[in-house]
């Protein structure tokens, strides 16, 4: 997902590989007045930010999971027998 991401270009100087995993509003403007982006370019910021925020949520789903599975394994260890919690 990562190297999609890194495909998607949507314009801005401040984008690098090494940036992929930011917001596109984690990049302050360099212009002091508020200038309205093209319409192209906010469809394809909103679709990174999207696959961004999927990203994110897949590293907390397993951190979660192994993390559960870190504590059932503990939880074996220690007690010796094998239980489902219910």
């Amino acid at each position: 997902m990562s190297d999609y991401i890194k495909k998607i270009r949507t314009g801005d100087p401040n984008e690098s590989d090494l940036t992929y995993w930011m917001f596109s509003y984690d990049f302050k403007s360099s212009n002091q007045d508020w200038v309205p982006e093209d319409e192209m370019l906010r469809e394809k910021k909103r679709t990174r930010n999207a696959l961004v925020f999927v990203l994110y949520i897949n590293a907390f789903c397993i951190f979660l999971l192994f993390n559960s599975f870190a504590a059932h394994l503990l939880e074996i260890i220690i007690h010796q027998e094998f239980s489902y919690p219910v």
